[in-house]
């Protein structure tokens, strides 16, 4: 841009001098300048030329700016979370996450209508519950009112443990099952709708659900339902 503006001073200097000594020679002043019409057409000649050449070299300002040629530093790398993986070696396996611990409880092994009469026992490790073929064993009814009975375990090595349950609604497997362990005897007085939790020497639960009570047949109708383990 320097050079530029130099050539054009220097054009328009070879104007000025090539007209003004001929200006001032009108109104009575000397000045130093070319003497002859072809001396002041030279210098204008070079005026000429120096303001082209002033043009020429004159950077273009709308000249496209050069890209930079280096990128900028990688941001860091966010890593998603996914399953966890094992390498061996050069391999990566994905390892699954491990199962959620099982929460089943017992295992319902039989529902159904039981009779518990007075004449043998209800055997609960038997499918369906029923009297055993030898030894009595189980439990039986007695003490019969209109309205009432006794459950008592038959005489046996090993018992059946039970208790009335007391809650509100009736119990899973689980909770019977703990209820039987927890309020363990060896009779039940029992009306319609009682439920008895009983442990059976086999290591079965049963829930026991009177429906009737029939003094003159010495029987017990209930609705029972068996779980195993």
């Amino acid at each position: 841009m320097a050079g530029t503006i130099t050539l054009w001073v220097f054009g328009l200097l070879c104007f000025v001098v090539a007209f003004a000594k001929e200006a001032a020679s009108g109104a009575g002043i000397s000045l130093p300048g070319p003497k002859s019409g072809g001396a002041r057409v030279g210098v204008v000649a070079v005026g000429v030329l120096a303001l082209i050449l002033g043009t020429a070299i004159r950077p273009k300002s709308d000249s496209p700016t050069a890209l930079p040629t280096t990128l900028g530093t990688p941001g860091p790398s966010v890593v998603l979370p996914g399953p966890a993986t094992a390498s061996a070696g050069s391999a990566t396996t994905a390892v699954p996450n491990p199962p959620a611990p099982s929460s089943a409880g017992p295992v319902v092994a039989w529902s159904g209508q039981v009779a518990i009469t007075m004449e043998g026992g209800a055997d609960f490790d038997l499918t369906p519950p029923g009297r055993h073929p030898g030894f009595p064993q189980g439990i039986y009814a007695t003490g019969f009112t209109d309205t009432t009975a006794v459950l008592r375990e038959e005489i046996q090595s090993e018992h059946d443990s039970f208790g009335i349950w007391t809650g509100q609604a009736p119990p899973s497997g689980a909770a019977c099952a703990d209820w039987a362990a927890s309020h363990p005897g060896s009779s039940a007085h029992v009306s319609v709708g009682t439920l008895v939790c009983l442990k059976s020497p086999g290591g079965r639960t049963a829930l026991i659900k009177v429906d009737s009570i029939a003094p003159a047949d010495y029987q017990v109708e209930a609705t029972v339902t068996v779980w195993s383990g």
